[in-house]
């Protein structure tokens, strides 16, 4: 499932927003005070699982769970397993933008940029697909995520932009995010509770 559209303008830096930025740490904050993560984990991962069975690819990449982001590995790893021809990867930072490397779950891994976990490989893959984490998402699919942009960039810069589906906890889902023109908007999000 790959989208044709013309890629927006690569995001300039910005200043920091302070609506955004308050509403950032509100909803890290109640991310954080999730007591049963790892049943709502196993829940959103399910749905996930159900809904790239539904799709025709072959190369996805997802993210490495940290600060407390649903985790989503065990639906990966079961997507890999039914299909010896699928292909995971997980992003590494390269100045302001993502690559993808790829990953499977006994892949050698070494502390990245930020302290996140990437694949010990020099290789690159082209997702047809990215499952990318959210700090906030609204029924528009609009991603707020850490602020750094790195997400935004790296689909602003690539010729043939991947499909994109937005993962996020059911305290993420908000009105708005205010999006800004920078904005990349999800394809699809994925919640616990639902499907965006």
């Amino acid at each position: 499932m790959m989208f044709r559209i013309p890629p927006p303008p690569a995001p300039k830096a910005l200043p920091p927003d302070p609506a955004r930025g308050a509403l950032r740490a509100k909803l890290l904050a109640a991310r954080n005070e999730l007591g049963d993560r790892e049943a709502r984990s196993r829940v959103l991962g399910d749905r996930l699982l159900r809904w790239l069975r539904t799709m025709p690819l072959q190369r996805l990449a997802f993210y490495w769970p940290t600060r407390g982001e649903p985790d989503i590995t065990s639906a990966i790893t079961t997507w890999l397993a039914e299909n010896p021809a699928r292909g995971a990867a997980l992003p590494v930072v390269v100045g302001q933008l993502l690559e993808f490397a790829p990953w499977h779950p006994r892949m050698p891994m070494k502390p990245g940029q930020f302290g996140i976990q990437v694949p010990d490989t020099a290789e690159r893959i082209k997702p047809q697909l990215l499952v990318i984490p959210c700090v906030g998402i609204d029924e528009q699919r609009h991603r707020l995520g850490y602020g750094a942009g790195f997400y935004d960039r790296t689909l602003a810069s690539l010729p043939v932009r991947p499909s994109t589906v937005g993962i996020a906890f059911d305290c993420g889902r908000v009105k708005s995010v205010d999006p800004k023109p920078h904005d990349v908007q999800l394809d699809l999000g994925i919640t616990e509770s639902g499907v965006l």
